[in-house]
């Protein structure tokens, strides 16, 4: 019987996954097993929405002609948030227009202009400068915690301060600024922040890049948010216009202090997540320095920190034989996509030898037109991040008090103690 027909028939199997369970944040990957097996497209009615497990079905959505649009992610961000405050229901809402999200896109022109803008910012040229002085910050903090001895925290006493050195010398954050700077953007890993306390952190950090912005504009720079505002808008006439392309040039900057910190130190952690429980793939490693941007690559597939995706149905849409009505949220399980066997053998094992093109096509960083910018930029930042540990720690153990990402949509530790063994 299938789930959909299961569900008809007893009201307590209504939804084919549960996003409230607990264990689908310890793990997650049986739950997705069954769902492929069954098909990969399942209606939940409890939360509203169509749960996607497949490979081809999630490429297909992210890189489909039409039919689905990004307006999904902040819908499935508004479902995790409701998860996450004890909801076990939830409804689409519904705004102005003609359906539930109708009103939450914006002008598809200007998106596509930010994405645009963006992107040129992120460009490998000017990221290059930030590589040597990375690299000597990961390989001396490694060596640092080797000295040290004892169990180690490679998340909180790693991974954390030096991404968030690596994003605020991207931002070229002055040294003066750099505690407001890493108070948001290490707000993410804190579960002891009230309302008020984070009102602070915010309008502090808004401040900061605001003037970062200003600046920008009136002294043009070539560093990434002298490109950001030298971008597309900038120089059209009326004070609107500025206005506007003042506040992208801000909230690029807002996201990417936080989401791509997140992005990268979560994508870390389940990396060496993976490392601990299989010993043997980190002594390869070890023993095989050429395999280590392969095994970022197999990393990112085997237990990605991005575990879903959200994407809205404007208009009605065929999927896996099936036709999902307009104004549909589809959650696009990729964390499910990047362990189906129809695409790699063995999926479910880590296999830093596996090759790196064929585990380079995870969906981890999305795919098509709304794919992750940050993606070359978060692949050598984690290529340094992985080695450095390497070439230090010869022997990997877990030690108590491993802590994960409250989230079914993203998955990661927030802290990871290890007891280690120097080369």
């Amino acid at each position: 019987m299938s789930a959909d027909a299961a569900a008809r028939a007893r009201p307590d199997l209504a939804d084919p996954l549960d996003l409230a369970d607990p264990g689908l944040v310890r793990d997650p990957y049986p739950a997705y097993a069954a769902l492929r097996a069954d098909g990969g497209l399942h209606h939940a009615p409890r939360w509203d929405c169509w749960v996607v497990t497949r490979y081809g079905l999630c490429r297909d959505v992210l890189t489909g002609p039409a039919g689905a649009d990004a307006t999904g992610q902040p819908l499935l961000r508004m479902l995790q948030a409701s998860v996450a405050r004890g909801a076990r229901t939830w409804r689409l809402p519904t705004f102005p227009g003609t359906g539930p999200a109708a009103g939450i896109g914006v002008d598809e022109e200007r998106r596509l202009q930010g994405r645009r803008t963006t992107a040129l910012a992120l460009g490998a040229d000017g990221l290059e400068r930030l590589w040597p002085a990375f690299a000597a910050a990961c390989a001396a903090a490694a060596a640092h915690l080797v000295d040290r001895g004892g169990p180690v925290d490679l998340v909180r006493d790693y991974a954390i301060p030096l991404v968030t050195d690596l994003l605020a010398d991207l931002m070229a954050v002055a040294p003066g600024d750099r505690p407001v700077f890493r108070a948001w953007a290490e707000s993410g890993y804190r579960d002891d922040l009230d309302e008020p306390a984070m009102r602070v952190i915010v309008r502090d950090v808004r401040h900061l890049l605001a003037r970062q912005a200003v600046d920008r504009l009136r002294c043009p720079a070539d560093d990434f948010v002298g490109r950001l505002a030298a971008g597309e808008g900038v120089l059209s006439t009326g004070g609107s216009t500025v206005g506007a392309h003042l506040e992208f040039v801000l909230a690029t900057g807002l996201m990417v202090s936080l989401v791509t910190h997140q992005g990268l130190v979560l994508s870390f952690s389940t990396m060496l997540g993976s490392l601990l429980a299989r010993p043997d793939q980190y002594h390869l490693l070890g023993r095989r320095r050429d395999l280590l941007a392969g095994a970022v690559e197999e990393g990112l597939r085997h237990d990605s920190s991005t575990q879903a995706l959200g994407r809205r149905t404007p208009v009605a849409l065929r999927l896996g034989g099936r036709v999902l009505p307009a104004g549909s949220l589809l959650v696009l399980f990729t964390g499910s996509a990047n362990r189906d066997g129809t695409q790699w053998r063995h999926a479910d094992e880590l296999d830093v030898t596996r090759d790196v093109r064929a585990a380079a096509r995870h969906l981890a960083f999305g795919r098509g037109a709304n794919s992750c910018l940050g993606a070359a930029m978060s692949r050598r930042a984690l290529r340094y991040l992985l080695g450095a540990v390497v070439d230090r720690v010869r022997e990997l153990a877990p030690a108590p008090g491993a802590r994960r990402f409250p989230e079914f949509m993203t998955r990661g530790y927030t802290a990871l103690p290890v007891e280690l063994v120097a080369r």
